[in-house]
């Protein structure tokens, strides 16, 4: 059927708007940046006006540009970062800053949640571990911290929720994101009445469940509006932005592995059902009876932007002077290195790790400094710190069971020659990067056309979109210094752990602010 679909990936820096036609073909995107709040260290805000702004921005620019098309729109599909804590009161208004990902204020709160019911329990149910990344956390620290605000919430949505909640009216949740809000069955696939009883969330905040392709609503009048879109377009419950990234690489069968780098990195493998992986996240596929092992890391694209942003000044000067993105010239000034000429060492863990140390105390280090020591050096360090924390949860993958013997890349990391090459040779196997890769983007509008009935299957149209571009090889030489790189990598976070907690509970000075990003 002639039609347009819309996909949305509501990201941890910005959401990106992509229009495709009824072939698949994207034919236009838009991307609109906000701001993460950061109050202290270790915890973690968005605005959820700034979300919708941000979407409103990015369609109003496409609806100008492509009228006819916006017009004959069939679904939307909104992926996003997770998981985040929505809270809204009885007239849908948000009665906070949300909480995302990797907010990590809430560990204080997690001795006691592991005590009751334990964490045997709580894995059972739920496939996952109890840690301050899940939202069942973030609400026990809302509820002892802010009780007054608490007991005003009147439902608890997720980030791309709230955007389909602003479209429709329909306050909702799709199974991906349900199951890592650390209070979902995944047997009967409902929210546990056991967990919310113990930790005293209501289970009446915590709204339907829908699958990724399910409709929900429809664009209001209201939305329609704000945002340039016809009323009446129906939108599907979405994913997680992991599963629609999974989808639109290729993972559908069990070994199959994909691993994207934006502000963080995720390892993703296909599995047959939710896996139970002390180490590593479990997470609904966006496609019916699938599942996937993945292994989110915190801070790796970041750790790039804040040398950016704190110690690349002459790398953005250059890269204005002749109109380059700054990454490149960070990416050549790290490759003129030559391999192996640093020993530095770089520990990526500048807002605590998630998998598979889950520290919230973790921070990030730079091991091996001298006087000699150029910028260059850092940046290949902070590389290489990526590529080293892929590289232990895919050993951590391994045991548990779901070896992998190549692996896709995919997101803006992926641009990245050097990147490739390293992980290649840190890894041990081939890295392939995905040509056309949509950031997820084509995921989503695969579900918006599978939600619109449309699309029955999507793997004869992923078989004819999915182009390896380039396939980096490990190469032996930079793969035995890589090798004994990571040995130390290992060895000095282990050295150093129990420092990282002492550094913790040192009290910052008083009148400390948080910075917006």
């Amino acid at each position: 059927m002639s039609g347009y679909y819309l996909g949305v990936d509501l990201g941890t820096t910005n959401v990106k708007a992509a229009l495709f036609d009824s072939q698949y073909n994207c034919i236009a995107e838009e991307g609109c940046e906000y701001d993460t709040i950061y109050p202290r260290p270790g915890w973690a805000e968005q605005d959820p006006e700034s979300w919708w702004l941000a979407f409103c921005s990015d369609m109003r620019v496409l609806s100008g540009k492509f009228p006819e098309e916006i017009g004959r729109l069939r679904g939307i599909s909104i992926s996003s970062h997770a998981p985040a804590v929505v809270p809204l009161d009885e007239r849908g208004k948000p009665l906070r800053n949300a909480l995302i990902w990797m907010d990590r204020r809430s560990e204080p709160f997690i001795p006691e949640m592991r005590e009751t019911p334990g964490d045997e329990t709580v894995r059972k149910i739920t496939g996952n571990r109890i840690d301050p990344y899940y939202s069942s956390a973030k609400l026990r620290w809302m509820r002892h911290n802010e009780p007054a605000l608490f007991a005003r919430i009147h439902c608890v949505l997720q980030a791309n929720s709230y955007l389909n909640y602003r479209l429709t009216g329909a306050q909702s949740n799709d199974l991906a994101h349900a199951g890592l809000t650390g209070l979902f069955d995944i047997e009967t696939q409902k929210w546990s009445s056991l967990l919310c009883r113990v930790w005293e969330i209501p289970e009446a905040i915590l709204p339907r469940v829908s699958a990724s392709t399910e409709i929900i609503g429809t664009v209001s009048d209201e939305a329609a509006a704000a945002a340039g879109i016809p009323r009446g377009v129906p939108v599907m419950a979405g994913t997680v932005d992991a599963s629609a990234a999974a989808l639109e690489a290729g993972v559908l069968a069990p070994g199959e592995a994909v691993e994207t780098t934006g502000t963080s990195s995720v390892l993703m493998i296909g599995c047959r059902e939710m896996p139970r992986t002390p180490s590593l996240v479990a997470l609904y596929h966006a496609l019916k009876d699938k599942a996937l092992l993945i292994g989110p890391i915190s801070s790796t694209g970041s750790s790039l932007k804040w040398f950016r942003d704190t110690l690349g000044r002459a790398e953005c000067e250059d890269a204005d002077d002749i109109g380059v993105d700054p990454y490149t010239i960070m990416d050549r000034e790290a490759g003129s290195c030559g391999e192996g000429s640093s020993n530095l060492i770089f520990l990526p863990y500048m807002s605590g790790e998630r998998a598979p140390l889950w520290d919230t105390d973790a921070r990030g280090v730079f091991f091996g400094l001298s006087l000699g020591t150029g910028r260059g050096e850092m940046i290949r360090a902070i590389l290489e710190g990526g590529a080293f924390a892929l590289k232990h949860n895919l050993l951590e993958a391994e045991k548990a069971g779901h070896p992998i013997s190549r692996i896709t890349a995919a997101g803006g990391g992926a641009s990245s020659d050097l990147w490739l090459k390293i992980k290649a040779s840190v890894l041990g196997i081939p890295v392939v990067r995905l040509n056309n890769s949509c950031s997820g983007a084509l995921g989503n509008a695969l579900v918006a056309a599978m939600g619109a009935g449309d699309l029955s299957d999507p793997e004869p149209v992923l078989e004819r979109f999915l182009n390896y571009e380039t396939t980096f090889e490990p190469e032996e030489k930079l793969q035995n210094h890589l090798e004994a790189k990571y040995r130390l990598f290992r060895d000095l976070y282990e050295h150093t752990r129990e420092d990282f907690k002492k550094m913790a509970r040192l009290e910052a000075p008083a009148g400390v602010s948080g910075r917006v990003l």
